[in-house]
């Protein structure tokens, strides 16, 4: 492997060319710029040669502060790299980052299968994860669209998304979805929601009160559930009471509630 420290102009420097991120933070790198203006570079750039000028592999938020500082000159890792080697570092730098989301994974999951051909068990042993691990953060980019951004911005959870997407019918998806995104609904309702979704579909609801009428037709909407504060467990919304507190209160009481 062939590689070199240099500093290069950064003028002869590209950002990466398909980036494994979506988003990068603009505070983000402000912080960072004020931190290499005051402390300097620690950690060099990862680039290689490309068409007679550079594109960088690693370190794209570092080499956003330079040009944001309007520094002249970036000291970088020159190193010779096929597509495989570059989108595979790119991937191991981006999902060990606290900071990026489920779906910012799943997709760099996707680049290395789509664009390489790779299994998902090569996938597995190229990023230190589990066959299962891959599969499962895969699964999530078929849910629906509006709802990976609902993942994304952790307003769902993954075992809460991945459960509802079991649903076979697209419009009983998103009325789900929706609901779990507006109440907050843990793992143990979701799955209630699954269960009785399949009973009313098969028209196999026990009681009278199922509210499923000739050959399985929903008559009434199905309750909607949202987690208790208290006591962690589903309760239906229409019975849930709200007590107007300041965020103050509300802060500490659900210190207080919160399981020990």
């Amino acid at each position: 492997m062939n590689e070199e420290m240099v500093s290069l102009d950064i003028e002869k420097v590209d950002p990466p060319v398909d980036a494994a991120r979506d988003i990068i933070d603009p505070e983000q790198v402000r912080e960072l710029a004020e931190s290499i203006r005051s402390q300097g570079l620690l950690q060099p750039i990862l680039v290689r040669p490309l068409n007679g000028r550079f594109e960088v592999v690693a370190g794209h938020r570092r080499y956003l502060a330079h040009r944001l500082i309007g520094e002249v000159k970036i000291k970088s890792l020159v190193r010779e790299m096929t597509d495989e080697e570059v989108y595979i570092i790119r991937a191991i730098e981006n999902d060990q980052r606290e900071d990026l989301n489920p779906i910012e994974k799943a997709k760099g999951y996707q680049r290395l299968r789509d664009k390489f051909g790779l299994s998902q068990e090569q996938i597995a042993q190229k990023m230190g994860r589990s066959r299962e691990t891959i599969i499962r953060f895969l699964k999530l980019l078929k849910i629906p669209e509006e709802f990976q951004k609902a993942v994304g911005q952790k307003k769902l959870s993954i075992g809460v998304a991945l459960c509802l997407n079991e649903i076979d019918d697209d419009l009983s998806k998103k009325y789900y979805f929706a609901a779990a995104v507006e109440n907050g609904v843990t793992l143990e309702v979701a799955q209630a929601w699954l269960n009785e979704y399949f009973k009313t579909r098969t028209g196999n609801v026990e009681g009278s009160g199922g509210g499923v009428g000739v050959g399985g037709a929903i008559q009434e909407p199905l309750p909607i559930y949202q987690t208790c504060v208290c006591c962690v467990g589903p309760v239906e919304v229409n019975k849930v009471h709200y007590v107007p507190v300041c965020p103050e209160c509300e802060f500490q009481i659900r210190g207080a509630l919160k399981p020990k």
